[in-house]
């Protein structure tokens, strides 16, 4: 099986803990895939909301996740405290690759992730260009 490979870029911009919880864990008794994606959305929330904003409003404009790529490195456990990183990746006119890195704390990687989000007028049903606002974080 073709695999892709993620390389996490540097610097990181936002760092933030991630705990956890029993139902995070799936019938392997780890951390399950389905999960790990909501964990990437949370900590992806919390940066933005670390600069007042949010995935509705990133400066005058929603995010809408066009693409997402896991590269699923290792297991976690319940109650196991991860840290979530987070780094830009190419800016286009009209949207950002955000990386992020999941990892336990031996520093042992769980998941390295790229998600591509695309700028959005929901009133208008059309993408936009990226705000100023969300710019500034880069």
């Amino acid at each position: 099986m073709a695999r892709i490979t993620l390389q996490f870029p540097t610097p990181v911009l936002y760092r933030c803990p991630l705990t956890l919880r029993i139902g995070d864990i799936n019938h392997g008794q780890h951390l399950g895939h389905d999960t790990l994606v909501s964990l990437l959305h949370e900590g992806r929330c919390c940066w933005l909301a670390s600069h007042g904003l949010s995935e509705g409003d990133s400066g005058g404009a929603a995010q809408v996740v066009a693409e997402l790529a896991v590269n699923y490195l290792g297991e976690a456990f319940y109650p196991q405290q991860l840290t979530m990183e987070l780094a830009a990746g190419e800016l286009s006119s009209k949207g950002v690759e955000i990386y992020q890195r999941l990892s336990r704390e031996d520093g042992k990687a769980v998941a390295v992730a790229k998600v591509g989000l695309v700028f959005f007028d929901m009133g208008a049903r059309a993408a936009v260009a990226v705000p100023d606002a969300f710019k500034a974080l880069l």
